[in-house]
């Protein structure tokens, strides 16, 4: 261990009854549910309309009726969705990867079918979202969020990368979904799963020792190795799991495909997307769902357009199919300041990120976007 890096102090009592969580499910002052305000707007398309007659009477204009209704449909849909947000702008969606043909790196010969994949396996490797009732019976949502805020402290202190905190969490959640654990080994499961994701995401990963280290010696070589045993056997060794920051990168580009960002726009949706580990109740919405709605909460709060048609092709997302998990990031985002979970807070608080967790929070949603 280098002579000038800091050592971290253990893991603190998870147990603390100080702290205190702001669950984004009980985030208010969000506004009532409403019933969408665009009905007459869509009657005024006539693309919809014909197709509405279509989906009522059976007709179709032409001898090729499949591949009709199919285009008809299509045309109806993209008007009843950008209806509402993309006056101004382009009302059909710009390809995000032309002029990467290339580019190897970009992968734009293969991008949709990867993501295409992605989508599908979100769905196959996702955390029971209810482990913590089901399963657990000495830990609770707070320890885990109290893990977390740790664990944002060890990826700063070894330099990990952003992608490499998200698979540790992730692992965390996937192995507690099948195994109950005491509370005093919760921390040794947050370790052993940040080595894993570090061999997996990381050119340098950090030592078993380095890992020993910042736990202050808590638990030995031995245990780490036999955790890190446990926790590939649960996951049946099957580490590709796409996370919300897969998703967030392809779509902060689709995001940029119509509307003027910069840096703070980034910095921002990453900050809103790691706030989202701390809570637990995100469990219940998909990683694309979240990428998708911190999104949406960071146009929002730059005062930018909050949807474009690229971003619904890419994202696969209307803003009416977000609308619950942005109001929870929002939640987030609006109670990160007094929580008692600093590391996320002071890691973008830094002049290299933008200070972007110090931007006013807006107040709502825009109704009208649902």
């Amino acid at each position: 261990m280098a002579d000038h890096q800091k050592k971290r102090a253990a893991f603190e009592d998870i147990t603390n009854s100080n702290r205190e969580v702001q669950r984004s499910d009980k985030a208010e002052n969000f506004g009532s549910v409403h019933a969408p305000g665009n009905f007459s707007r869509q009657f005024q398309n006539p693309v919809y309309y014909i197709a509405l007659m279509a989906e009522l009477w059976g007709w179709l204009p032409s001898a090729s009726s499949s591949r009709a209704a199919v285009v008809v449909r299509r045309h109806a849909d993209d008007a009843i969705c950008s209806a509402p947000y993309a006056l101004g702008g382009a009302r059909e969606p710009v390809d995000i990867d032309a002029g990467e043909e290339n580019d190897p790196a970009a992968c734009s010969t293969y991008v949709c079918d990867i993501f295409e994949h992605l989508r599908a396996s979100e769905c196959r490797r996702r955390p029971t979202s209810c482990y913590m009732e089901i399963v657990q019976h000495d830990i609770n949502p707070l320890m885990r969020s109290i893990l977390v805020d740790w664990l944002v402290e060890v990826a700063l202190e070894y330099r990990l990368g952003s992608e490499t905190l998200f698979l540790s969490v992730a692992f965390v959640d996937r192995y507690l979904s099948t195994h109950e654990i005491a509370r005093g080994r919760l921390q040794l499961l947050g370790v052993a799963s940040m080595l894993i994701a570090s061999k997996y995401e990381e050119i340098y990963a950090p030592a078993v020792d380095d890992f020993c280290y910042i736990t202050d010696n808590t638990y030995a070589r031995r245990d780490v190795l036999a955790q890190e045993r446990a926790v590939l056997g649960a996951l049946d060794y099957e580490l590709t799991q796409p996370t919300t920051k897969t998703f967030l990168r392809r779509f902060i580009k689709a995001a940029s495909g119509e509307l003027e960002l910069d840096q703070t726009f980034e910095h921002l949706c990453s900050y809103l997307a790691e706030l989202t580990l701390l809570d637990y109740g995100m469990l219940n919405y998909l990683p694309s769902t979240t990428a998708a709605a911190c999104v949406l909460v960071a146009l929002v709060t730059l005062s930018q357009r909050p949807w474009t048609a690229t971003l619904a092709h890419y994202t696969g997302y209307e803003p009416r199919d977000l609308r619950y998990a942005a109001e929870a990031v929002l939640g987030l985002f609006a109670t990160a300041r007094a929580s008692s979970l600093p590391a996320m807070r002071e890691k973008y608080a830094s002049p290299k990120l933008l200070c972007v967790s110090a931007l006013g929070v807006p107040c709502a949603l825009p109704e009208w976007l649902f």
